[in-house]
């Protein structure tokens, strides 16, 4: 269950991580991005903006959709942005590029054979010390009960909604989420998604990217390059590829 293909097209409107600005920092030092899991684009549009060409894996059809949807109304960055469907442990796209993103993606590895598998086809796909910056969150991993989480409303129409964890065997959460839609005060539709999100540790991430042939070079805690501490919730890895003979 990877949760977002009923609610694809209310992504953006709930996901106002401040990121973008971020990846945008890296990615213009490189010029030639691969994101993966990029979703509905809310990354990978804004650097194409910015003269930055991004290629992209999204295994979700619901997500590739909301992204080619978005891309019909820019037509000037149809140079710059490929769109290719698939996953992270299996796309092939037979060349190299000089930095890979995730952002909001390795949780959805849901364990250790998993995100092995994912770090060295990704990194396979960087040339010899290319940069690999991802996002996970060691934190909110707890059972909780269904409570609300974000509120949306223009001048005809509010969206609410609601988000429970519960936390699974084999390391695992199950994260339900619920939007309940209103317009001009009416209810009109209720739309559930479950989705099956990895644990995972700091030191665990730094052991499979040893093992990827990777070395971390630096880590945060926000957007804004806060060094990481131990004990904050989410951790931004920087890593570089250095392949073994």
């Amino acid at each position: 269950m990877r949760g977002y293909e009923e609610s694809a097209h209310l992504y953006d409107v709930f996901d106002t991580k401040q990121n973008v600005e971020f990846f945008f920092r890296y990615g213009a030092r490189a010029g030639d991005v691969l994101d993966v899991g990029a979703g509905t684009g809310r990354v990978a549009i804004p650097l194409a903006a910015q003269d930055v060409r991004v290629t992209c894996i999204e295994p979700s059809p619901a997500m590739c959709h909301q992204f080619r949807e978005k891309l019909q109304q820019l037509p000037q960055l149809g140079e710059r942005i490929e769109l290719v469907p698939g996953d992270a442990a299996s796309f092939d796209l037979e060349r190299v590029f000089p930095m890979a993103f995730l952002s909001g993606a390795f949780d959805h590895f849901l364990d250790r054979e998993e995100r092995l598998a994912s770090l060295r086809n990704i990194v396979r796909h960087l040339e010899p010390g290319g940069t690999l910056l991802f996002d996970v969150f060691l934190g909110l991993m707890e059972t909780s009960p269904l409570s609300p989480a974000g509120r949306f409303q223009s001048e005809d129409r509010e969206i609410q909604r609601f988000v429970a964890r519960r936390v699974l065997p084999g390391r695992r959460v199950r994260v339900d989420l619920v939007f309940e839609i209103y317009r001009r005060g009416a209810f009109v539709e209720r739309i559930e998604e479950a989705s099956i999100v990895g644990i995972t540790t700091r030191e665990e991430v730094h052991e499979l990217l040893g093992q990827a042939d990777c070395a971390v070079r630096r880590e945060f805690s926000d957007y804004d390059l806060t060094p990481f501490r131990e004990g904050d919730d989410l951790l931004i890895v920087e890593a570089t590829y250095h392949p073994s003979a």
